[in-house]
Protein backbone atom coordinates (compact mmCIF):
# COMPACT_ATOMS: atom_id res chain seq x y z
CA UNK A 1 0.00 0.00 0.00
CA UNK A 2 2.74 2.44 0.89
CA UNK A 3 4.96 4.41 -1.44
CA UNK A 4 8.10 5.17 0.49
CA UNK A 5 6.80 5.64 4.02
CA UNK A 6 3.30 6.89 3.29
CA UNK A 7 0.01 6.01 1.65
CA UNK A 8 -0.68 8.26 -1.31
CA UNK A 9 -4.12 9.82 -1.62
CA UNK A 10 -4.68 7.98 -4.90
CA UNK A 11 -4.09 4.63 -3.18
CA UNK A 12 -6.57 5.43 -0.44
CA UNK A 13 -9.10 6.53 -3.07
CA UNK A 14 -8.61 3.24 -4.93
CA UNK A 15 -9.42 1.33 -1.73
CA UNK A 16 -12.54 3.45 -1.30
CA UNK A 17 -13.66 2.52 -4.82
CA UNK A 18 -13.25 -1.16 -4.05
CA UNK A 19 -15.39 -0.81 -0.95
CA UNK A 20 -18.05 1.11 -2.85
CA UNK A 21 -18.09 -1.66 -5.47
CA UNK A 22 -18.88 -4.20 -2.77
CA UNK A 23 -15.51 -5.96 -2.85
CA UNK A 24 -14.54 -7.17 0.65
CA UNK A 25 -11.02 -5.99 1.45
CA UNK A 26 -8.83 -7.54 4.13
CA UNK A 27 -5.53 -5.86 4.96
CA UNK A 28 -2.66 -8.14 5.99
CA UNK A 29 0.51 -6.82 7.62
CA UNK A 30 3.35 -7.58 9.96
CA UNK A 31 2.77 -4.22 11.64
CA UNK A 32 1.46 -4.06 15.22
CA UNK A 33 -2.06 -4.25 16.56
CA UNK A 34 -1.99 -0.54 17.38
CA UNK A 35 -1.31 0.18 13.71
CA UNK A 36 -4.14 -2.17 12.70
CA UNK A 37 -6.68 -0.56 15.00
CA UNK A 38 -5.93 2.87 13.55
CA UNK A 39 -6.28 1.60 9.98
CA UNK A 40 -9.59 -0.09 10.75
CA UNK A 41 -10.85 3.31 11.84
CA UNK A 42 -9.54 5.11 8.76
CA UNK A 43 -10.12 2.69 5.88
CA UNK A 44 -13.15 0.84 4.45
CA UNK A 45 -11.72 -2.63 5.11
CA UNK A 46 -13.66 -5.60 6.44
CA UNK A 47 -10.84 -7.00 8.55
CA UNK A 48 -7.21 -6.30 9.41
CA UNK A 49 -4.67 -9.05 10.03
CA UNK A 50 -1.78 -7.65 12.07
CA UNK A 51 1.45 -8.99 13.52
CA UNK A 52 1.68 -11.64 10.78
CA UNK A 53 -1.54 -13.21 12.04
CA UNK A 54 -1.11 -12.67 15.78
CA UNK A 55 -4.01 -10.21 16.02
CA UNK A 56 -6.96 -9.79 13.65
CA UNK A 57 -9.52 -6.98 13.85
CA UNK A 58 -12.95 -7.63 12.37
CA UNK A 59 -15.60 -5.01 11.66
CA UNK A 60 -19.07 -5.88 12.96
CA UNK A 61 -21.25 -2.83 12.33
CA UNK A 62 -19.72 -0.01 14.36
CA UNK A 63 -17.89 -2.44 16.63
CA UNK A 64 -14.41 -3.87 16.18
CA UNK A 65 -13.80 -7.36 17.53
CA UNK A 66 -10.38 -8.91 17.99
CA UNK A 67 -9.20 -12.44 17.27
CA UNK A 68 -5.88 -13.63 18.69
CA UNK A 69 -3.61 -16.18 17.08
CA UNK A 70 -3.00 -17.81 20.49
CA UNK A 71 -5.13 -18.10 23.65
CA UNK A 72 -5.00 -14.70 25.40
CA UNK A 73 -4.18 -16.38 28.72
CA UNK A 74 -0.90 -17.62 27.23
CA UNK A 75 0.28 -14.16 26.17
CA UNK A 76 2.12 -13.11 29.38
CA UNK A 77 4.37 -16.18 29.25
CA UNK A 78 4.98 -15.79 25.53
CA UNK A 79 5.82 -12.12 26.10
CA UNK A 80 8.34 -13.03 28.79
CA UNK A 81 10.01 -15.57 26.49
CA UNK A 82 10.06 -13.16 23.56
CA UNK A 83 11.61 -10.38 25.62
CA UNK A 84 14.33 -12.75 26.84
CA UNK A 85 15.00 -13.86 23.27
CA UNK A 86 15.16 -10.27 22.05
CA UNK A 87 17.75 -9.40 24.73
CA UNK A 88 19.83 -12.41 23.68
CA UNK A 89 19.70 -11.55 19.97
CA UNK A 90 20.45 -7.87 20.49
CA UNK A 91 23.42 -8.72 22.70
CA UNK A 92 24.95 -11.07 20.13
CA UNK A 93 24.20 -9.38 16.80
CA UNK A 94 25.81 -5.90 16.66
CA UNK A 95 23.35 -3.18 15.74
CA UNK A 96 20.21 -5.29 16.26
CA UNK A 97 17.44 -3.80 18.38
CA UNK A 98 13.72 -4.04 18.91
CA UNK A 99 11.67 -2.12 16.35
CA UNK A 100 10.20 1.20 17.42
CA UNK A 101 6.70 -0.19 16.90
CA UNK A 102 7.24 -3.16 19.23
CA UNK A 103 5.66 -1.19 22.08
CA UNK A 104 2.36 -1.33 20.16
CA UNK A 105 2.45 -5.11 19.62
CA UNK A 106 0.29 -7.55 21.55
CA UNK A 107 1.35 -11.01 20.37
CA UNK A 108 4.66 -10.83 18.48
CA UNK A 109 7.78 -8.68 18.63
CA UNK A 110 10.05 -7.38 15.89
CA UNK A 111 13.78 -6.85 15.49
CA UNK A 112 14.57 -3.87 13.28
CA UNK A 113 17.05 -4.69 10.53
CA UNK A 114 16.19 -2.27 7.71
CA UNK A 115 13.93 0.55 8.92
CA UNK A 116 15.69 2.68 11.54
CA UNK A 117 18.59 0.22 11.80
CA UNK A 118 20.77 -1.12 9.02
CA UNK A 119 21.91 -4.72 9.34
CA UNK A 120 23.31 -6.84 6.56
CA UNK A 121 21.09 -9.62 5.19
CA UNK A 122 23.54 -12.12 6.69
CA UNK A 123 23.16 -10.61 10.17
CA UNK A 124 19.38 -10.44 9.73
CA UNK A 125 19.35 -14.11 8.81
CA UNK A 126 21.43 -14.89 11.89
CA UNK A 127 18.69 -13.22 13.96
CA UNK A 128 16.06 -15.36 12.23
CA UNK A 129 18.01 -18.55 12.95
CA UNK A 130 18.56 -17.63 16.60
CA UNK A 131 14.88 -16.88 17.15
CA UNK A 132 13.77 -20.02 15.33
CA UNK A 133 16.14 -22.10 17.47
CA UNK A 134 14.58 -20.51 20.56
CA UNK A 135 11.19 -21.93 19.54
CA UNK A 136 9.60 -18.96 17.76
CA UNK A 137 8.22 -18.55 14.27
CA UNK A 138 10.55 -15.91 12.82
CA UNK A 139 10.33 -14.32 9.39
CA UNK A 140 12.09 -11.41 7.74
CA UNK A 141 10.06 -8.69 6.07
CA UNK A 142 11.53 -5.82 4.09
CA UNK A 143 12.18 -3.90 7.33
CA UNK A 144 11.73 -6.19 10.35
CA UNK A 145 12.31 -9.68 11.68
CA UNK A 146 8.96 -10.60 13.19
CA UNK A 147 8.91 -13.38 15.76
CA UNK A 148 6.26 -14.91 17.99
CA UNK A 149 4.49 -18.11 19.01
CA UNK A 150 4.76 -20.80 16.29
CA UNK A 151 1.00 -21.21 16.03
CA UNK A 152 -0.03 -18.74 13.33
CA UNK A 153 1.06 -16.87 10.24
CA UNK A 154 -0.57 -14.55 7.72
CA UNK A 155 -2.19 -17.46 5.89
CA UNK A 156 -3.73 -19.10 8.96
CA UNK A 157 -5.22 -15.76 10.01
CA UNK A 158 -6.68 -15.17 6.55
CA UNK A 159 -8.23 -18.63 6.57
CA UNK A 160 -9.90 -17.68 9.86
CA UNK A 161 -11.29 -14.53 8.22
CA UNK A 162 -12.58 -16.53 5.25
CA UNK A 163 -14.38 -19.00 7.52
CA UNK A 164 -15.58 -16.81 10.39
CA UNK A 165 -16.15 -13.46 8.66
CA UNK A 166 -16.92 -14.27 5.03
CA UNK A 167 -18.68 -17.52 5.94
CA UNK A 168 -16.94 -19.33 3.08
CA UNK A 169 -14.99 -22.56 2.63
CA UNK A 170 -11.50 -22.00 3.97
CA UNK A 171 -10.23 -24.86 1.83
CA UNK A 172 -11.07 -23.04 -1.40
CA UNK A 173 -9.21 -19.77 -1.87
CA UNK A 174 -9.60 -19.68 -5.64
CA UNK A 175 -12.13 -16.82 -5.54
CA UNK A 176 -9.80 -14.52 -3.60
CA UNK A 177 -6.82 -12.44 -4.67
CA UNK A 178 -3.78 -11.76 -2.49
CA UNK A 179 -1.38 -8.89 -3.14
CA UNK A 180 1.97 -8.66 -1.37
CA UNK A 181 5.52 -7.33 -1.61
CA UNK A 182 7.67 -8.93 1.09
CA UNK A 183 9.45 -12.12 2.11
CA UNK A 184 6.89 -12.84 4.82
CA UNK A 185 4.20 -12.95 2.12
CA UNK A 186 5.59 -16.26 0.83
CA UNK A 187 3.02 -18.41 2.73
CA UNK A 188 0.27 -16.35 1.12
CA UNK A 189 1.71 -16.73 -2.36
CA UNK A 190 1.71 -20.47 -1.75
CA UNK A 191 -1.80 -20.56 -0.29
CA UNK A 192 -3.66 -18.33 -2.75
CA UNK A 193 -3.87 -19.60 -6.36
CA UNK A 194 -4.47 -15.99 -7.45
CA UNK A 195 -1.56 -14.07 -5.94
CA UNK A 196 0.13 -10.91 -7.14
CA UNK A 197 3.48 -9.45 -6.20
CA UNK A 198 3.86 -5.73 -6.74
CA UNK A 199 7.01 -5.02 -8.74
CA UNK A 200 9.28 -4.09 -5.82
CA UNK A 201 9.15 -7.71 -4.64
CA UNK A 202 11.74 -8.43 -7.32
CA UNK A 203 14.44 -7.36 -4.85
CA UNK A 204 13.59 -10.43 -2.74
CA UNK A 205 12.83 -12.76 -5.64
CA UNK A 206 15.65 -15.27 -5.18
CA UNK A 207 14.92 -15.56 -1.45
CA UNK A 208 11.18 -16.23 -1.78
CA UNK A 209 10.28 -19.80 -0.84
CA UNK A 210 7.04 -19.38 -2.80
CA UNK A 211 6.54 -16.84 -5.55
CA UNK A 212 3.39 -14.95 -6.65
CA UNK A 213 1.52 -16.13 -9.73
CA UNK A 214 1.58 -12.62 -11.25
CA UNK A 215 3.68 -9.46 -11.08
CA UNK A 216 2.62 -5.86 -11.56
CA UNK A 217 4.53 -3.53 -13.84
CA UNK A 218 4.81 -0.82 -11.21
CA UNK A 219 6.09 -0.95 -7.59
CA UNK A 220 4.60 -0.09 -4.21
CA UNK A 221 1.32 1.85 -4.10
CA UNK A 222 1.26 2.27 -7.86
CA UNK A 223 1.40 -1.51 -8.22
CA UNK A 224 -1.55 -1.95 -5.89
CA UNK A 225 -3.53 0.66 -7.82
CA UNK A 226 -2.71 -1.27 -10.98
CA UNK A 227 -4.28 -4.39 -9.47
CA UNK A 228 -7.35 -2.50 -8.22
CA UNK A 229 -7.88 -0.88 -11.63
CA UNK A 230 -7.87 -4.33 -13.23
CA UNK A 231 -10.33 -5.66 -10.64
CA UNK A 232 -12.68 -2.77 -11.27
CA UNK A 233 -12.76 -3.54 -15.01
CA UNK A 234 -13.93 -7.07 -14.23
CA UNK A 235 -16.91 -5.70 -12.29
CA UNK A 236 -18.28 -3.48 -15.05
Amino acid sequence: MTTGDRIEASTYAALERLGEAGVPVVMVTGRPAGFGYAFMKMTPVLAMVCENGGVTFVREGKKLTKIYGVPPASLPEWRRRMNDAAVDVCSKVPGARLSSDSKYREVDLAIDWNEECTLSKDDANICVRMLSKAGFLASRSSVHINFGPPHFDKLSACLTVVRQVLGADGNDLSQYLYVGDALNDAPMFNGFPKSVGVANIKQWWDELAFKPAFLTERPEGAGLREVIAHLMTTRV
